[in-house]
């Protein structure tokens, strides 16, 4: 028995491609490599085969399945997790600020958690030191029995991969590779002129970490959509008001809403946009800030009520009337020409 392991391992030494042997195209499934191997050693076995060549044809075809499994067992990529030591990844927060802590400033406060790597396995979810495998004790291969007891092959133990070793799941974090969760929190002062889209690169204290350790944080600055202000590029605020039609017809003094509070502004009869200087976002630089520019839309009743018709006629009346004003004075001369025109058709 002895001399015949020997000669089986001389013989099949240089056996290049066992797909081929076992007659199958590379890549072949594991059932079709199953059913290649039952076929052929069913033919080749010296207990069926007369020929002299029997012993090692069934040799080699034993040696091609062995190499196809251990093939298969081969490790792709090394998926043990990061290097104890790493640097951890930033955490990203977003803040939403309004148009008017834009203009103000303002500090805002973030939480949240973080989920650290195990620090009894460094984040591998397996245990540091290695112990000797069970399945194959130690030696890194097994033996494994075919159908015919005098015909075994040697096969790399699948629990170590051939290692002899391996490494049990880490208790501390049942195979996770991660810490339980820890909360931060942190102020983000944010200054006047902050723009969407702005980063700001601070750091938080994880709460209840005995090692006192600072995380990183990223927090992206959000404008959050205003009730009637629009925000230009250039922190021009566009708002449109509407306004009472006789206060715009009078000249009147209205309150216009910006930012910084309420704004005085006088209407005037036949126009409708309006631009109020350095009310808007401080966007242009350090010290100016864009325009606050107002449209207003002249509200009209649809229906006058009575009262309302006789203040027209006493408005009507008396602007007539009024010789001394230019408006008065044109209408006094336009009705003499009407007058002198009737009484040339007379």
């Amino acid at each position: 028995m002895l001399h015949c392991n020997i000669a089986c391992t001389n013989q099949t030494k240089d056996l290049d491609d066992p797909y081929h042997e076992l007659g199958l195209a590379p890549g072949s499934s594991d059932a079709e490599v199953k059913v290649a191997w039952r076929r052929l050693s069913a033919r080749w076995h010296p207990d069926r085969n007369n020929s002299p060549h029997a012993l090692r044809k069934i040799q080699r075809i034993n040696r091609a399945l062995e190499m196809i499994r251990n093939a298969q067992a081969e490790p792709e990529a090394d998926t043990e997790g990061p290097a104890p030591g790493a640097e951890p990844s930033t955490v990203e927060h977003t803040i939403n600020l309004t148009l008017e802590e834009v203009v103000t400033g303002c500090v805002k406060e973030v939480r949240g958690e973080v989920i650290e790597d195990c620090a009894e396995c460094s984040g591998s979810g397996l245990q540091l030191q290695a112990t000797e495998c069970s399945e194959c004790g130690g030696a890194g291969h097994s033996r494994q029995n075919l159908w015919f007891a005098w015909i075994a092959s040697t096969d790399k133990c699948t629990a170590c991969r051939g290692q002899g070793k391996t490494r049990h799941s880490c208790t501390a974090c049942a195979a996770s590779g991660k810490a339980p969760a820890r909360k931060y929190r942190c102020r983000v002062p944010v200054a006047p002129g902050a723009r969407g889209g702005d980063l700001l690169d601070i750091s938080a204290r994880v709460e209840g970490n005995r090692r006192q350790h600072k995380l990183a944080l990223r927090v992206r600055v959000e404008l959050r959509p205003h009730e009637f202000f629009t925000a230009e590029a250039d922190g021009a605020l566009k708002c449109e008001l509407p306004v009472d039609g006789f206060a715009w017809m009078a000249n009147r003094w209205i309150e216009v809403p910006s930012p910084r509070g309420l704004q005085q502004m006088k209407l005037r009869r036949g126009h409708l946009n309006y631009r109020i200087k350095n009310a808007g976002l401080p966007w242009k630089n350090e010290t100016e800030a864009g325009d606050c520019l107002i449209t207003v839309v002249p509200m009209f009743p649809q229906e006058l009520s009575h009262e309302q018709e006789a203040m027209i006629d006493r408005l009507v009346a008396s602007n007539s009337g009024t010789a001394g004003t230019s408006a008065g004075g044109r209408m006094a001369a336009w009705s003499r020409l009407v007058n002198n025109w009737l009484d040339r058709r007379r």
